[in-house]
């Protein structure tokens, strides 16, 4: 079957973007960075419910004014904790004074400097915003221990205000972060789970069209609630048109979905290229679809499970040494052990979410305490992470071109097995 040529599009989509930006962004008065006075008003509307940190809370938000005159442009605020910040929520209009820092597209702010201009209660999105904290409240009051409670609301809601900070610091040093990050992994079980439950429709038409509304509605209702991440949308998007191709009962090749994907976001906001967890999801699951002809190699679920890791880990390689300059080395181990339990893990903290009760926390417990263990044990290892890891830009193309030889090879191999198939 011949195949569309999104890839390609994609990546001179992406490209344009990358190139084009800098212009833009020079030539684009509109923006509230350009000629921003040094100590301004800004009015600004978040856009997710403020998330509480050590000592802040923080929010992502659009700016709408400066200074009175209009003004477009995302900005991250952090406002320090205090009864006033504790009930913002989406949708909510700011009034801003104080020293925005452009390089960073965010700023400081404390009670006294801000002021809530207006309230969004009747979006369709505010309702869900609404129904998002009343379950997170929910999970909160449950019988679960608060340290794990953290990672049942970050899978399910993508809250991840409550996480244990030590908890977090073994879960990204033993390279499991992901699993604390609504992304393809958690959307494609809710799906796959779905689909397990609607097998009784069957496969002709009619069962394909109720199991396929019924994905559809899961995963966006489950997107929309866990507030929208450029890694949900990536994953959401990607099934649904995996859904729908099987509805029409069409095959579909997934690196092409996969860069429909990607060309829908880009289109609709270019500046997701440059989000780095928006980066980091394309990479990852562009690894795991250019090695599945090595993954078929394995029959064994623990081998099949670590190319998998090992493939996802390469292709974000370069990302993650750019942006964060530090390498979790064992991350192998723990992906081999934990991940074949993540089906289970999202199991039970949907039924948790759904039925915040003993009978959904005590097993839950059980495995979020086995799955710390793990992380604990594999983050004390020797040398678990290598910091302080910098590359200049011709070291970093060899790392790249590198990546995508590994990648290559493996494409390689598929060819070479349809050849011996064929003959």
């Amino acid at each position: 079957m011949r195949r569309a040529p999104l890839v390609p599009v994609a990546l001179v989509l992406m490209a344009c973007l990358a190139l084009g930006r800098p212009l833009l962004h020079r030539f684009d008065r509109g923006h509230w960075t350009h000629n921003c006075p040094e100590k301004t008003f800004i009015t600004l509307r978040l856009t997710e419910s403020p998330q509480p940190r050590a000592k802040s809370y923080r929010a992502f938000a659009q700016v709408t004014a400066i200074n009175d005159r209009s003004r477009h442009g995302d900005i991250t605020v952090y406002l320090r904790k205090d009864s006033i910040a504790g009930t913002l929520c989406y949708g909510d209009h700011l009034l801003l004074h104080g020293y925005p820092d452009t390089v960073k597209r965010s700023i400081y702010i404390t009670s006294d400097h801000y002021l809530i201009t207006h309230r969004d209660s009747t979006s369709f999105r505010a309702h869900l915003e609404k129904l998002r904290m009343r379950l997170l409240h929910r999970m909160q009051n449950g019988p679960l221990e608060q340290r794990y409670a953290g990672v049942a609301e970050a899978m399910t809601l993508g809250w991840r205000g409550d996480l244990d900070e030590n908890l977090q610091a073994t879960f990204r040093d033993s390279g499991l972060i992901h699993m604390l990050c609504v992304s393809g992994l958690h959307v494609g079980l809710l799906a796959m789970l779905v689909g397990w439950l609607t097998l009784w429709a069957g496969r002709e038409r009619r069962g394909r069209v109720i199991r396929g509304s019924l994905q559809l509605t899961a995963v966006w209702s489950f997107a929309v609630i866990t507030g929208l991440a450029p890694s949900t949308i990536r994953a959401a998007l990607m099934f649904s048109l995996f859904i729908v191709s099987d509805i029409l009962a069409r095959r579909t090749s997934k690196i092409n979905l996969l860069a429909a994907a990607a060309i829908i976001m880009l289109v609709a906001k270019p500046s997701l290229l440059f989000d780095v967890g928006w980066q980091l999801s394309f990479a990852a699951v562009t690894g795991i679809l250019m090695a599945k002809p090595v993954i078929r190699c394995f029959r064994c679920t623990l081998s099949q499970c670590a190319v998998v890791s090992t493939a996802a880990t390469l292709a974000t390689l370069p990302i993650v040494v750019s942006t964060f300059h530090r390498i979790p080395i064992y991350f192998l181990i723990a992906n081999i052990v934990i991940v074949p339990f993540a089906t289970l893990l999202l199991f039970l903290s949907l039924g948790y979410l759904a039925l915040p009760c003993a009978v959904f926390a005590w097993p839950l417990a059980f495995l979020l305490k086995f799955t710390d263990t793990v992380t604990q044990w594999v983050s004390s290892l020797p040398h678990a992470v290598v910091e302080g890891v910098t590359f200049n830009t011709w070291q970093l193309i060899l790392l790249i071109a590198a990546v995508l030889l590994l990648f290559a090879g493996a494409q390689l191999l598929r060819r070479c097995k349809n050849e011996s198939l064929s003959q």
